[in-house]
């Protein structure tokens, strides 16, 4: 999907270093809000039991405050691109439902326009960052895949900018995410800071993540029509079961245990989970109401996601 940056092997000194400090930083206002907030919080604990993997050779911390730093930022890299993640899978689902496939290669014609062009290009990514996209792995290699490619670099970048969306949730007993645009800073002064991509790399590559955020968007809004007009029909189907099971399916082969289900359905099986996994569900739910509640409050004032200006450029991505 684009240029990637690599090592040389053996390490240089200096790259031996590099690989034993985080390419991003948080300063103490944001480190604190982060630490006060609900939902973030839930996400780490689940990652702490879930997802606790070893550090590799490479990049086993000195101390427990270069430990410390590593998990949070690996945290907050998960917490960034969960809702895109889920976004996509809730559109999958909507597609096998409204086609009645699951050939993926398919599936993006339940769609149009750029909300199409999203939605294939997270189907391309998430099969090709599967286990980077689960958080499957060391926690600073995770980090520092973040500037591996253009495509890690994009997703992450549209992933802070979206979340400014996140901010309300319709339950107010679910916990939701804090949101992450201050990551913004620290991606331009990781990216300007590595030898690879350079001073000058944000702003070549902030066109095509602006684009690709306003494609995203399309594709929620086609996503909240898509679940009304199901509506619809299932409340006067009574093969209403089907449909939730083809939605299931999809969504529960994803993520081992993240999965978006319908509000319904989600309610019936909080109960049945365990109460960590039963409030990462709360946030997964909570995501996906806000940003429709967003989409559909656009829709009812006649407005439209605005798409910014789109420059030529100079790309470091085989892929627009």
């Amino acid at each position: 999907m684009g240029f990637s940056r690599s090592f040389s092997f053996p390490l240089s000194h200096a790259e031996q270093l590099a690989a034993k400090a985080s390419p991003f930083s948080l300063d103490s206002d944001e480190d604190a809000k982060l630490r006060s907030s609900e939902g973030f919080q839930v996400v780490r604990n689940y990652l702490a039991n879930e997802r606790s993997y070893p550090f590799c050779e490479l990049h086993k911390p000195d101390n427990p405050e270069d430990e410390g730093a590593w998990l949070l930022h690996r945290d907050i890299t998960h917490a960034l691109i969960l809702p895109i993640l889920q976004i996509f899978r809730r559109a999958s689902a909507l597609a096998v439902t409204l086609l009645g496939t699951r050939t993926t290669a398919d599936l993006e014609i339940a769609f149009r326009g750029d909300a199409r062009g999203a939605f294939s290009w997270l189907q391309c990514f998430v099969a090709e960052e599967e286990d980077w996209c689960i958080t499957k792995g060391c926690p600073a290699c995770i980090v520092h895949y973040v500037l591996q490619s253009e495509p890690t670099v994009r997703l992450v970048l549209v992933a802070a900018r979206l979340s400014q969306h996140l901010g309300q949730v319709s339950d107010p007993n679910s916990p939701c995410l804090p949101m992450f645009t201050f990551w913004l800073g620290s991606l331009r002064t990781a990216l300007t800071n590595d030898p690879f991509w350079g001073p000058d790399y944000f702003d070549d590559i902030e066109p095509r993540a602006r684009y690709l955020e306003d494609g995203i968007q399309d594709l929620i809004a086609q996503c909240c029509t898509l679940e009304s007009v199901l509506q619809t029909s299932s409340e006067t189907s009574c093969n209403n079961s089907s449909l939730i099971s083809k939605t299931n399916e999809v969504v529960m082969t994803q993520d081992g245990g993240m999965r978006l289900k319908p509000s319904d359905l989600a309610k019936n099986q909080l109960s049945l989970i365990k109460e960590e996994e039963n409030w990462m569900q709360r946030i997964i739910i909570g995501c996906w109401t806000a940003l429709l509640a967003d989409a559909s409050h656009q829709w009812r004032n006649g407005a439209s996601w605005k798409r910014g200006p789109v420059a030529m450029i100079r790309v470091k991505s085989l892929t627009s």
